[in-house]
């Protein structure tokens, strides 16, 4: 083992160790005062993981948990959770330390992962849900790997499942008119024209704030959860006349641009978003399903039907590849090839 993944090792030990007693400032500072000394000594043996949590299963995957949470928390909470809610079921059903998994682990809890709800729905999860799981452990190993807790991903020889690309599924004119309909109040209203109108990610769009609204343009500036760049959306007439009319009738002090509808009124979160969504389409009777994301696609169908390029679509929804544009919207449904044919004509 290298002198300096000896001394990364013997940092991070202490670091965790004082994660419990100390705010993230103090740690950081500590941090780099331990990595200050160190530079002035020598070390030449040492344990992979520390020594009192050696002989515990339970003890070392709690280390590599509290660690990943000093080292990545950069990362937004939704990620994180993502990320370790993957980890903690897979040690439900892998009990072997995570340094020790191998890709036949892996293999072993997908297999179950896929069936997990089987015998209370009938019914396994789709290949998208299971590849879905099978990149937040892969992402979580990948970290460790980089961190020296292991050489190898386990994850990375085991293959995705194969999916089968169906139609994209957007609302239709009289899918969205039912779901206005069925808004009780202005807030909910305002909601969904603005979710119409953006194209945003639920977490995006959760994030906004009242300030980064040009009421008079109608953009907004968005930091992308995927690329992490700050690029512009935009928020329409139609959009901006019911969203003035909510904020008109608001009476608390909170920056976020969509808030709860009692009292302490903090920010809507995503779960939030998709409850709500859930609410009106059981009022309305709806049969298709009905969650936040599907604005975006009905956007990027709707750029789609009128005849704009991969590059617009791409800008629109703030794509940082043009590879997941095209991947989603470079083929010609029955809608474009009707819209097509209805200009031509």
């Amino acid at each position: 083992m290298s002198t300096q993944m000896i001394k990364s090792q013997m940092r991070d030990a202490i670091l965790v160790g004082m994660a419990e007693y100390v705010d993230k400032a103090v740690l950081q500072i500590l941090s780099n005062l331990i990595e200050e000394q160190l530079v002035r000594v020598n070390v030449e043996e040492i344990t992979t993981l520390p020594a009192e949590v050696n002989n515990s299963i339970d003890e070392q995957n709690k280390y590599v948990i509290q660690l990943f949470l000093i080292k990545k928390e950069e990362l937004k909470e939704e990620t994180k959770y993502n990320y370790l809610n993957a980890i903690k079921k897979l040690l439900t059903q892998i009990d072997k330390p995570l340094i020790e998994m191998t890709d036949i682990d892996i293999k072993q809890y997908l297999r179950w992962y896929e069936r997990r709800n089987e015998d209370k729905t009938g019914k396994i999860n789709k290949p998208s849900t299971v590849n879905n799981e099978r990149r937040y452990l892969s992402a979580f190993f990948n970290w460790m790997r980089i961190e020296k807790l292991l050489f190898d991903n386990p994850v990375e020889s085991v293959g995705k499942k194969r999916t089968d690309k169906g139609q994209i599924d957007y609302y239709t004119q009289e899918e969205l008119e039912k779901l206005r309909e069925g808004c009780q109040t202005k807030r909910d209203r305002a909601m969904i024209e603005v979710l119409r109108s953006t194209g945003l990610r639920v977490g995006e769009f959760c994030n906004i704030n009242i300030e980064d609204v040009d009421f008079k343009t109608g953009d907004v500036w968005i930091q992308r959860e995927k690329g992490g760049l700050n690029t512009p959306a935009y928020i329409d007439e139609a959009a901006m006349y019911y969203l003035r009319e909510y904020l008109n009738e608001r009476e608390d002090d909170c920056e976020a641009l969509i808030v709860g509808k009692r009292a302490p009124y903090s920010r809507l979160k995503p779960c939030g978003v998709r409850a709500v969504l859930k609410d009106i389409a059981r009022r309305q009777g709806m049969s298709c399903k009905v969650y936040p994301h599907k604005f975006r696609k009905t956007l990027g169908m709707t750029l789609k039907n009128k005849g704009y390029d991969l590059g617009v679509i791409q800008e629109v929804l703030g794509h940082t590849s043009p590879a997941t544009t095209s991947k989603y919207y470079a083929e010609s449904t029955s809608d474009t090839l009707r819209s097509i044919r209805r200009q031509a004509a």
